[in-house]
């Protein structure tokens, strides 16, 4: 598909859209298309990574956002914006002036065990390097294949071995340990094991991380050791280490025993099997499973089949490939944490900057239906539903205010700008009655000629029910690539985290007790906002996990939202009185939680405090996570195989080379529809080429 003049329509304004928007405007796009017009439902952009601002000011998300740094697309993205924004000359007043101050590193993340009928936290580190994620001059990226995960795979694990060798200075410093010292020599059956395996000589690598020995000898020998070591080990630290050395061994060992170093599919070879059953299958120790090691990857992309904890279900080859990105593919820190909001330091920026290049935006409009042209060549015609009116003499929408001097999005339509009706607060839901102002119908040739279709996989059957009867392509994809309903809790607590107990600032927890399985320290956001004197946070803390609420296919929407918010708020309450003493114990007083602690909630405990914080409920067919289930990865389209001439589609449910609900995949989707609706190949100025 090739760019011949004509006005763009993007139907979604969430970070695959918003990215697609950007590379198409990009100097001398006029000379291409006539217009690009973003159509928005509601007030705000972002989609799943919308934020806005509540009362006090208090930033709002959708869930919990974390930034890899391998996320080299995204960040270059944002580099790109912060620079053409230069907001020290446009906007003095901003507190947030680059992109360096809209995120920081974060290196801290940990998890959770239960062991000895105790729970416990597992905090790690992770070094910081003087590279940057996104680097504007460099475009070689950094491709992940099965030979560089080996490679390094290899290097890790040889590094961990020679630390149990009691030599002083262990193979780059690096162990599989949470001490910041690796250990030394020490004396036990598993030990001794894998000691005698090295003197035989299967470990032989030097700093370049090339082997004199044999790989799979080094892998087999691991194994066994690690087999032994975990059956009689009493320290909740050493267990750790060999379930993670069984594991990263038997991930190199699935690799050459299933030739994916050769195999032109790469990764995807592997995908139609659950990664936890693949691990096993290679020698991995049965325990893993059960491992906050496992759990907190399976909780990082809510990897649970229709949310059922005791379903757990992300494809090997997914899961490998993220796991590389997570501990190999990493520029700066391992995590990179928002210093306000998402909506405040992502979507916002990237909105102002398109605006300034001529991008036009028509929020309030719900998208109703895709239309084909008789044949099923094109895209004929768009039918959408105006939310409200503007106000008298407005032709646009504005929907930036400002709080600390910051542009943010508010938590409700800017009233002076738009005419006041009594549904302001369903915009943005599917499951209530719409009162819609005007109907409206986009037709091809006259309103549009090109459309990047951006919206989330689960509203596909909502707005698209004529492609997906028109082509069996559309049909497979959207029964086989899974979603799933998530939820998500914010606290503000007066005391400072370590008067509470807790002494981690910035950590990011995940493998705990579910409904809210991941927890985060987020101290770094409270300056942007603006609480009364007195009922001032000094702490503030992020949950989120995965909701077991299938989509609503045969029963009535007339109370579904009601019902989970009103499960989600149980969940929530339980969680407080129940479950956060590991992270607070100080703030329960004779197994009790105070309630009190609470900013704003007046006096209220149990589910009115609950009330007075902020629930995020994701049920909505645009809010529900995309998942990576085995076998679903075939039927994935990608952004330049709509079928349709005049359609390109963006998300991150299309097969990018990710395939894996995270901002990275959105934005290159949207990076690849943009190639493809100008002619370019697919992998045209992007960063890394992943999965084949």
């Amino acid at each position: 598909m090739s760019a011949g003049g004509g006005a763009v329509a993007i139907l979604g304004g969430g970070m695959a859209g918003l990215s697609a928007a950007w590379r198409l405007s990009e100097p001398g796009w006029r000379d291409r298309f006539d217009s690009i017009t973003v159509y928005q439902r509601g007030w705000r952009l972002g989609g799943k990574a919308a934020s806005s601002r509540g009362n006090s000011g208090r930033i709002e998300e959708h869930g919990l956002h974390i930034w890899l740094g391998s996320y080299e697309n995204a960040f270059r993205m944002l580099r790109e914006c912060y620079a053409e924004l230069d907001r020290a000359t446009t906007d003095p007043e901003s507190p947030i002036a680059s992109w360096r101050e809209a995120l920081v590193p974060a290196d801290n993340p940990g998890l959770t065990e239960r062991f000895g009928g105790e729970w416990t936290t597992w905090l790690g580190t992770h070094p910081h390097d003087d590279d940057l994620p996104g680097a504007p001059d460099d475009e070689e990226g950094r491709a992940l294949t099965a030979v560089t995960f080996v490679e390094r795979a290899l290097r890790l694990l040889a590094a961990f071995t020679a630390s149990l060798t009691g030599d002083d200075t262990p193979a780059a410093g690096l162990s599989f340990t949470a001490s910041a010292q690796p250990p030394r020599a020490k004396s036990s059956a598993g030990l001794d094991a894998l000691r005698r395996a090295l003197l035989a000589g299967v470990l032989a690598f030097g700093d370049s991380g090339g082997a004199a020995g044999n790989p799979t000898l080094l892998v087999e020998a691991v194994l066994r050791a690690a087999r032994e070591s975990i059956e009689y080990e009493s320290r909740a630290a050493d267990r750790r280490g060999w379930i993670l050395a069984s594991l990263l061994a038997a991930a190199i060992g699935g690799i050459i025993a299933d030739d994916l170093i050769t195999d032109p599919r790469g990764f995807r070879a592997i995908n139609d099997v659950d990664f936890g059953v693949w691990v096993l299958s290679h020698g991995g120790h049965p325990d893993i499973l059960e491992s906050p090691l496992i759990r907190g990857l399976y909780d990082l992309v809510f990897g649970y089949a229709d949310g059922d904890p005791e379903r757990p279900a992300v494809a090997a080859g997914t899961m490998v490939f993220l796991i590389g990105q997570v501990l190999f593919g990493y520029r700066g820190a391992i995590f990179w944490k928002m210093t306000a909001g998402m909506g405040d330091v992502v979507i916002a920026p990237l909105y102002q900057a398109l605006r300034r290049r001529g991008v036009r935006f028509e929020f309030f409009h719900r998208l109703v239906a895709l239309q084909p042209d008789p044949r099923g060549h094109t895209i004929e015609t768009i039918a959408l539903a105006r939310q409200l009116d503007l106000a008298d003499g407005r032709e646009v929408y504005e929907p930036l205010t400002t709080v600390k001097g910051l542009p943010v999005f508010p938590a409700t339509p800017l009233t002076d700008q738009v005419v006041a009706t009594t549904t302001v607060g369903d915009l943005e839901s599917h499951f209530t009655e719409p009162s819609d102002v005007e109907q409206r119908v986009l037709r091809r040739g006259e309103h549009f000629d090109h459309v990047v279709l951006a919206v989330s996989i689960g509203m596909l059957p909502v707005v698209a029910p004529a492609l997906i009867s028109d082509r069996p392509e559309w049909a497979q994809m959207t029964a086989h690539v899974k979603t799933v309903a998530t939820q998500a809790l914010q606290l503000w607590l007066r005391p400072a985290e370590r008067a509470l107990g807790w002494h981690a600032p910035g950590a990011t927890i995940s493998a705990y007790l579910r409904p809210f399985e991941t927890w985060a320290s987020m101290p770094q956001t409270l300056w942007a906002e603006h609480w009364p004197d007195g009922d001032a946070p000094q702490t503030v803390a992020y949950f989120c996990g995965s909701l077991k609420a299938r989509w609503p296919t045969a029963e009535p929407h007339d109370d579904y939202l009601s019902r989970w918010r009103e499960a989600v708020l149980a969940d929530a309450t339980h969680h407080v009185e129940a479950n956060l003493a590991l992270f607070f114990p100080n703030a329960y007083r004779a197994g009790d939680f105070q309630w009190e602690l609470l900013c704003g909630n007046d006096a209220r405990v149990g589910k009115a405090a609950i009330e007075t914080q902020h629930l995020s409920v994701n049920v909505d067919p645009s809010d529900r996570y995309v998942q990576s289930v085995p076998g679903s990865d075939r039927y994935r389209l990608r952004p330049d195989e709509s079928g349709y001439d005049n359609l390109v589609l963006a998300g991150d449910w299309t097969d990018t080379g990710i395939n894996a609900g995270c901002i990275e995949a959105a934005v290159v989707s949207g990076l690849q529809a943009a190639n493809a609706l100008l002619g370019r190949g697919r992998y045209h100025r992007i960063r890394g080429f992943y999965m084949p």
